[in-house]
């Protein structure tokens, strides 16, 4: 996937995927260029133009986000929805079994007679309202 990496003047520098560097001037962008921006070229023989890949730039990043999350084998959920969940339902492990962690869901359950779960769901929905989200809103837990 083609880059900008520089801009510089009415220039634009683009990095290609074989590491070679294709130098083109701003007008020929179809978009105001940014730093980082992925692009897509077009040439014919007389001209050529560059087209923003929006969609490609969010493919890369969510399949390399994917790779993160089921590594760590962790689950982005939706912020607001989960510190809801461990707030008010904190004692029976209902985020837990929202953010795919049955196992620690039972265990919530389980002891959901005592107020340990309850405090500990609480402290949880508290700490989650105050991690950052992405810009679709969800947290990794």
């Amino acid at each position: 996937m083609d880059k900008i990496v520089k801009i510089e003047g009415d220039k634009v520098f683009i990095g290609r995927d074989d590491g070679g560097l294709i130098e083109a001037d701003v007008k020929d962008c179809n978009f105001t260029p940014s730093v980082n921006d992925y692009v897509e070229i077009f040439r014919s023989e007389n001209s050529i133009v560059i087209s923003k890949a929006q969609n490609m730039a969010a493919e890369i990043k969510d399949s390399v986000m994917q790779a993160i999350y089921s590594a760590d084998g962790k689950k982005p959920v939706n912020k607001i929805a989960y510190a809801v969940l461990a707030i008010f339902l904190g004692s029976f492990g209902v985020h837990k079994f929202y953010s795919g962690k049955t196992g620690l869901g039972i265990l919530y359950l389980l002891f959901c007679w005592s107020t340990i779960s309850g405090i500990i769901g609480f402290i949880e929905g508290v700490f989650a309202l105050f991690k950052p989200a992405d810009e679709n809103g969800n947290i990794v837990v």
